[in-house]
């Protein structure tokens, strides 16, 4: 009876044994099971990984898909064969939307392009068709150390081009502090901006550009993550404004500015072209081509809705287009 216990303890061993030495290498040697499991522990961390690279991948195509498929679908572009016609249109549209939305959000851009649109409103406003009493109106730029007053300041400007020509109210602007008289003041005012602009973003932005994309000191190369921001203004810059302040010494060294992020975050964007030097950037604007030298073509980053209105000089590379909306 021992004996039997015995032999059957040593074939139990056996069995453990067996179990533990399930496998032989390619030189005959035994692999013991905790070692296949280490094995298996690899290919399963294999497979994990490759399951989460595949996601990731997925992810980034989807997104990019979408992306694309958005912008497409909310850019629109309308050509018309005059200058006149192309503000008509655009004034009509803000003067819509104004009406449907009497507490709209406005960002406002200083530039001539832009300065004829402000005209048109102002007629229709003197004709008692509009009211822009409860519309609160944004600035996009400005020279630092500029004051309120100074006929130089873009505030003084746009009030003097618009707002003080229609029943606009001072309690509801809300421009950018170009007063200051350190770097640390001007730090201080693009961080006030973007706060403000983060709380009460920008239903419509309105936008005009130079030859190359640039948008107002927004220049080529600029960084494409910035919000407001201090700009240094190049010699050949301030050489070409000095005019405007009596002599090159009290020319202004630095304006402030929204960013790309920000124009990006306002829920709509109407940009205003007009003259065949403005073509290309529009060609590109309207085609999806994005290049860091033209600052304008981020707008097809834009997951809101982006209107660009132009006249035919400006849109003579674009040869189908929405002749009304």
């Amino acid at each position: 009876m021992e004996d039997k216990d015995k032999s059957q303890t040593k074939e139990e061993e056996e069995e453990e044994e067996d179990e533990e030495l399930i496998d032989m290498d390619e030189n005959g040697n035994p692999i013991k099971k905790k070692e296949k499991k280490n094995e298996n522990s690899a290919e399963d961390y294999r497979n994990v990984l490759f399951i989460f690279l595949f996601c990731v991948f997925l992810g980034l195509f989807l997104k990019i898909f979408i992306f694309n498929k958005n912008i497409g679908k909310n850019k629109i572009f309308h050509k018309f064969k005059t200058p006149e016609d192309m503000y008509r249109n655009v004034g009509e549209y803000i003067i819509r939307f104004v009406k449907q939305n009497p507490h709209a959000k406005i960002g406002l851009f200083k530039s001539a392009t832009i300065d004829v649109l402000y005209n048109y409103l102002i007629d229709r406003y003197q004709k008692n068709e509009v009211s822009f009493k409860n519309v609160k109106f944004y600035s996009f730029d400005g020279y630092c150390g500029a004051k309120k007053d100074e006929n130089n300041s873009y505030y003084y400007a746009l009030n003097n081009t618009f707002l003080f020509k229609t029943d606009a109210q001072e309690e509801n602007y809300r421009l950018i502090t170009e007063e200051g008289y350190s770097g640390i003041d001007f730090r201080q005012n693009c961080k006030s901006y973007n706060r403000l602009l983060r709380k009460d973003p920008i239903d419509i932005q309105l936008l005009s550009f130079g030859e190359n994309g640039t948008i107002g000191f927004i220049d080529e190369n600029t960084d494409y993550e910035s919000f407001t921001h201090r700009v240094k203004l190049s010699k050949e810059k301030r050489i070409e404004i000095y005019p405007n302040f009596i002599s090159l010494e009290r020319t202004p060294l630095y304006a402030i500015t929204q960013g790309i992020q920000n124009i990006l975050h306002a829920k709509e964007v109407i940009v205003i072209a007009k003259g065949k030097n403005k073509a290309k950037a529009v060609n590109d604007l309207v085609n999806g081509v994005f290049t860091r030298k033209s600052p304008i073509s981020a707008l097809n980053r834009h997951s809101g809705r982006v209107l660009v209105f132009t006249d035919e000089e400006a849109g003579s590379f674009i040869k189908e287009y929405n002749k009304k909306f």
